[in-house]
């Protein structure tokens, strides 16, 4: 009965179980590795103090020491520990979402180069659809030009022409 009037009382602080603390403990020194791995532009998106920003820029300095890392690995997570994750969480998936988006236009301009190339007119013209802003007619050009190559060498040229064009086409959307 005792227990239950405990659980009850509002003034009764939460007691967190050493499991949750060091899953979370985990979390923020993932947090840190991951906010090393990001390139000075990147960073300059994310709110962080100058303890914080002065930690990551010494990790990108000893890179190579495998046992000073891990041990500043361990000092920047106590760092991020006394500040509020939350926000620096939110933009780092913010920051990692736009790398995916990246990625995947990536690999729809190669995708349509790839059946630009193997199906030619065709394929342009579906590719039109989905990209009403595409130039048919440089397109069909480049397509015409890679066909009409016998050397390896100028069909790999042509096919990074096509690629770029029809990159440039996915960024106008």
């Amino acid at each position: 009965m005792e227990n239950e009037k405990k659980n009850d009382d509002p003034e009764e602080k939460e007691v967190v179980s050493k499991t949750r603390l060091k899953r979370k403990s985990h979390e923020i020194l993932n947090l840190g590795k991951r906010l090393v791995g990001l390139s000075g532009e990147q960073l300059g998106k994310i709110p962080l103090d100058e303890p914080v920003k002065e930690a990551i820029e010494l990790a990108h300095k000893i890179q190579n020491k495998r046992s000073a890392l891990k041990r500043h690995f361990q000092f920047l997570g106590k760092l991020l520990r006394a500040r509020d994750t939350e926000i620096i969480f939110t933009a780092l998936e913010k920051i990692e979402q736009s790398g995916h988006r990246q990625i995947q236009r990536h690999h729809r301009a190669e995708y349509w180069r790839d059946q630009i190339i193997d199906r030619g007119i065709d394929a342009i013209e579906e590719y039109r659809t989905e990209q009403t802003k595409a130039d048919r007619q440089k397109l069909r050009q480049l397509w015409r030009n890679y066909n009409s190559i016998k050397s390896e060498v100028s069909k790999i040229r042509f096919a990074r022409m096509i690629y770029r064009e029809i990159f440039q086409g996915l960024n106008t959307d």
